[in-house]
């Protein structure tokens, strides 16, 4: 019996000793993802880290870094820059059953202008947050926002206390984020926000793909009164082809005396070549987006740009729609780049490569009896049992807008030359 109790302390002794050295293990490896970042965003990155700072301790770490962004300016007495972000956290990395490791962070602005955001709202601007590390590789972290108030002699500043939530996977990233006021007023203007929110669920950060929503219950200016707004963008991967939707809607809307319901506005962007598109992303980032570009990034740039031509895609406005009174409008607008089959030319030709078509139809009594005579004397709509009509379809160099033709070839050579010098710089 004593020799069994012996081995079972002894065996108890392994499991806690290699528990804790597996503690300390995951401890040294939350240096290297630290480490890991700080490479990744390099000089030729928008946005890079500096300054880090990392204490290794037995079962615990603490560090700091600075979150600097390469378009800021830097205070020539200091050399650094005007405004930077530092960020302090803690990890405590003792293995328990539902996660790796625990963490605090805290996000504050640092330089001369991150000193004087603080002396406007009164006191030391804060993100906080903390989270854990399960065992699958996935990060959650809650966010928090203290409450901001800012007066500088009739200007009024307020945002009320905010807060979210964050989850990073090993491609994905989650982020939830809601506030319910901003307000801001002085003698030119006046605002005010309620019932704000983000959303987004991305899949591939690599790619940005996902889907995203802007919400807001109530939105107020000096002109304008809208509620239930809400902007939706779904970015996805079809068949090796980038599709980018954009739907913005508005339940109303009251602006210049008159008010609007069901407001939609859709922006689609399909059969972008996805490979072209990496191609053109990554050459935005090393250039600071596109400003400084060097002979290879030009050269492969044009060639991305040349592919997504002759491998054809759309854009336009599926779904235009919006009600007033006992009236309403709908419509849509679709324009279509390809490169024509068989064509040997190498240069683009907006008569031979771009077709779009598009109406606007407006029921009831939308625009008042002057408007509307106005209107069909200019020949920028027909009417119909409904209301007006208004359409177009331009194909071949030819544009065809309500009933009458018109040969347009000459009047695209400027637009020609445009896209060419793009397309094939020399």
């Amino acid at each position: 019996m004593k020799k069994i109790l012996i081995s079972v302390v002894v065996l108890v002794g392994l499991v806690v000793l290699a528990w804790l050295g597996a503690s300390v293990y995951v401890g040294r490896s939350a240096a290297a993802i630290v480490a890991s970042l700080s490479a990744k965003a390099g000089q030729n990155a928008a946005i890079r880290l500096a300054e880090l700072e990392h204490k290794q301790g037995l079962l615990s770490s603490a560090g700091k870094f600075e979150i600097r962004f390469n378009d800021v300016a830097i205070d020539q007495k200091s050399g650094k820059q005007l405004f930077a972000l530092q960020v302090n956290y803690s990890v405590e990395h003792l293995l328990l059953p539902s996660s790796s490791m625990r963490f605090k962070w805290e996000v504050k602005p640092v330089g001369q202008a991150g000193t004087e955001f603080n002396r406007l709202f009164g006191s030391e601007i804060k993100l906080t947050g903390q989270g854990q590390l399960a065992y699958g590789g996935k990060a959650f972290s809650s966010l928090k926002l203290p409450e901001l108030a800012m007066k500088q002699g009739k200007d009024l500043f307020h945002l009320s206390p905010s807060s979210g939530n964050l989850v990073w996977g090993d491609k994905t990233v989650a982020l939830h984020w809601k506030t319910d006021r901003l307000s801001s007023r002085g003698d030119d203007h006046a605002l005010d926000v309620q019932g704000l929110s983000f959303t987004s669920d991305i899949q591939n950060r690599a790619r940005g793909l996902g889907t995203m929503q802007f919400a807001i219950d109530k939105f107020s200016t000096k002109e304008v009164t809208a509620e239930t707004i809400a902007i939706n963008v779904v970015t996805a991967e079809n068949n090796a082809k980038f599709e980018l939707s954009v739907v913005p809607k508005i339940a109303s809307m009251s602006v210049a005396g008159q008010k609007l319901n069901d407001l939609v506005l859709e922006f689609a962007v399909k059969g972008l070549d996805i490979a072209s598109v990496d191609t053109l992303s990554a050459i935005s980032t090393d250039s600071g987006d596109f400003r400084a570009l060097t002979a290879d990034e030009q050269s492969r740039a044009s060639a991305a740009l040349q592919n997504l031509v002759a491998k054809g895609f759309s854009m336009g406005l599926p779904q235009i729609s919006a009600k007033m009174g006992t009236g309403s409008v709908k419509g849509d607008l679709l324009i279509e780049v390809s490169k024509p089959a068989g064509s040997a030319s190498d240069k683009f030709s907006f008569a031979q490569s771009v077709k779009a078509s598009g109406k606007l139809e407006a029921q009831g009594r939308i625009i008042d009896n002057t408007q509307k005579r106005l209107a069909l004397m200019l020949g920028l709509a027909t009417e119909t049992r409904e209301g007006l009509r208004a359409n177009f379809q331009f194909a071949n160099g030819t544009l065809r807008a309500n009933g009458k033709s018109h040969d347009v070839r000459d009047n695209l050579a400027y637009f020609d030359e445009l896209i060419n010098s793009k397309l094939y710089p020399k």
